[in-house]
C-alpha cells in the first residue's frame, strides 16, 4: 500500500475555493484550482515513496507492470493503470467535448498518427457530485430543440432547426449546421441567442432553467458558437450522490460544482465549443452519437459489502464504489490494482503486517500484491477497481 501525493492543476476554468476548502487551506486560493489527480497518468502522476525513495506511481508501474497490476491487467491495458481518479472543481464551464471509441481512435491513428488522437483508448468518464454540480450532457431530441427554438424566436436558429428536420438524422444535421455558421457571423448569432435565453430564463420550467444556465455560461464564453451547441444538449443539476456516466460519443460540458470523477487513462478528446482550442468539426461529427446519453444515475446498494453503494457504468476500464463509516470491510479486488480515496473523516487500511492511515482528501494505491486489505474507521471512502471486481 502506498500513500499518494495528488497532483493539483490550476487551469483557468478552476475554482478559487472548492479544492482549497476540502483540503483545509486558506481561501480564496491564489490561482484557480481545477483538478486534483490521483493515479499514474503521464501528464500528472501521483508521487509515492518506495523504500524511502521519492518517485511516482507511473514510474513504479513502468518498472514492473506485472507485479503492480497483475498479469491479466498488465496484458489487457498495455502495462498502464487503466483508470484515473480526480476531484473536479470547475468554476466556469469546461469545453464541450466528446470522446471516441477505441475503434474510432485506432482507425484515425493508423491513418494520421498522433495528429488527432494520442493513444488507442476510449475515454469513458463517470462523475459523482459531492456538491451540487451543473452539467450539459447528451443531445436533446429534435422535437425538444424545435420547441425551444420556437420559444426563443431567433429567426436563424428556427431556420436551421426546420432545415434539419428534413434530414435523415435531424439531431446530427442540426449540430453540423450550427458548427458550419461562418466564424464572422458567430458574434451576431450568439448574441441574439443569449438575449433570447435571458428573456426565457424568467420561466420557472426546465427550459427556463436551461436558458438561465446558458446565459450564465455566456458571461465567461462571450460570442462562442458553443453557446448555440448548448441549446442542443440536456441541462442537469446533479445533487450530491447523483452521477452521470459518459461513454464514447456523448457531448458533455461540466459547468460548475464539485465532484469525484473516474475516467479511463486516455487523452483522446474532440471539442465542440467553449474553448480557444481546435474544434475539429469533421471528426466531431464522425464520433458524436446523438442517440447515446449520459443520463443522471443513482447509486445502488452493493450486496457484497455493508454500508456500500456502487455507481453502475458501461466502462470496461473502471468501477466505482462509495463506503460510508466502514467497519472492518475487506476491499474487493485482490490481485488487481485499486485506488482508495478518503473524502471525509479518517480511516485505516490494514493488510498483513502493514497499515496505512488516510485522513480527509487523501488517497492510497493498492497494487496487485496487496492482499486482504481491510478498511475501518469513520469516513466517506471511494474505491476504484477494475470492472467486475
Amino acid at each position: 500500500m502506498d500513500l499518494l501525493e495528488p497532483v493539483l492543476f490550476t487551469d483557468a476554468w478552476g475554482s478559487h475555493v472548492s479544492i482549497a476548502s476540502l483540503q483545509g487551506r486558506p481561501i480564496p486560493s491564489a490561482e484557480p484550482e481545477s483538478e486534483l489527480w490521483m493515479g499514474a497518468h503521464e501528464s500528472g502522476p501521483s508521487g509515492i515513496t518506495r523504500d524511502g525513495v521519492a518517485t511516482t506511481l507511473a514510474e513504479v508501474i513502468r518498472k514492473d507492470p506485472v507485479a503492480e497490476l497483475g498479469e491479466r491487467c498488465a496484458a489487457d491495458f498495455e502495462g498502464r493503470l487503466p483508470f484515473l481518479l480526480k476531484v473536479l472543481a470547475p468554476g466556469r464551464a469546461i469545453s464541450i467535448q466528446a470522446h471516441p471509441s477505441a475503434a474510432q481512435a485506432r482507425e484515425v491513428r493508423e491513418r494520421d498518427g498522433d495528429a488527432t488522437y494520442v493513444d488507442d483508448w476510449a475515454k469513458p468518464e463517470l462523475l459523482v457530485a459531492i456538491a451540487p454540480f451543473t452539467v450539459f450532457v447528451g443531445m436533446r431530441t429534435h422535437d425538444e430543440v424545435s420547441a425551444l427554438a420556437k420559444r426563443l424566436g431567433v429567426a436563424r436558429l428556427t431556420s436551421l432547426v426546420e432545415a434539419a428536420a428534413r434530414e435523415p438524422r435531424p439531431e446530427h444535421a442540426l449540430l453540423r449546421s450550427i458548427l458550419a455558421v461562418p466564424a464572422e457571423e458567430h458574434v451576431g448569432f450568439v448574441r441574439e441567442l443569449v438575449a433570447a435565453c435571458v428573456r426565457a430564463s424568467a420561466s420557472p420550467d426546465d427550459e427556463g432553467h436551461q436558458c438561465a444556465a446558458i446565459a450564465h455560461v455566456a458571461e465567461d464564453h462571450p460570442d462562442d458558437i458553443g453557446i448555440a451547441v448548448l441549446l442542443l444538449m440536456y441541462h442537469r443539476v446533479l445533487e450530491p450522490g447523483e452521477y452521470v456516466d459518459v461513454p464514447a460519443g456523448v457531448l458533455h460540458s461540466y459547468v460548475s460544482g464539485l465532484g469525484i470523477e473516474v475516467l479511463a487513462n486516455s487523452d483522446n478528446v474532440v471539442r465542440a465549443g467553449l474553448t480557444h482550442k481546435q474544434v475539429d468539426v469533421p471528426e466531431l461529427l464522425r464520433i458524436v452519437d446523438p442517440d447515446e446519453d449520459g443520463c443522471v444515475g443513482h447509486a445502488e446498494p452493493d450486496p457484497r459489502l455493508p454500508a456500500t453503494v456502487r455507481f453502475p457504468s458501461r466502462s470496461d476500464r473502471f468501477a466505482l464504489r462509495r463506503l460510508s463509516a466502514p467497519a472492518d470491510v475487506v476491499l474487493p479486488g485482490d490481485g488487481t490494482p485499486r485506488i482508495v480515496f478518503c473524502l471525509h473523516g479518517e480511516v485505516t487500511l490494514t493488510t498483513a503486517g502493514a497499515s496505512l492511515d488516510l485522513g480527509p482528501v487523501r488517497a492510497a494505491y493498492l497494487s496487485a500484491r496487496d492482499q486482504e486489505v481491510s478498511v475501518t474507521g469513520s469516513g466517506e471512502v471511494y474505491l476504484v477497481t477494475l470492472p467486475g471486481v
